[in-house]
């Protein structure tokens, strides 16, 4: 079945179940972008922990981080 097909044979469903479809269909789309937003953030973390520990990079103190925090907002 083409996707023409498939979307005229939902048109025609009452309003309730055409609803029901697009929510089921939003939330399989929602759920695929989450998936892909979660592996992207795994891999970030993953390389950022590469970079540390290869000491490619330097890490910063809590204090470090709040007193920049503090100084971006205007509170420092």
């Amino acid at each position: 079945m083409s996707t023409q097909q498939l979307t005229s044979e939902a048109m025609a469903l009452p309003i309730s179940e055409r609803v029901s479809l697009a929510q089921a269909l939003w939330q399989s789309i929602d759920a695929g972008l989450a998936a892909a937003k979660d592996r992207e953030a795994v891999a970030e973390a993953i390389r950022r922990d590469e970079e540390l520990s290869s000491g490619a990079v330097q890490g910063r103190t809590h204090e470090e981080v709040m007193r920049a925090a503090r100084r971006a907002v205007g509170c420092a």
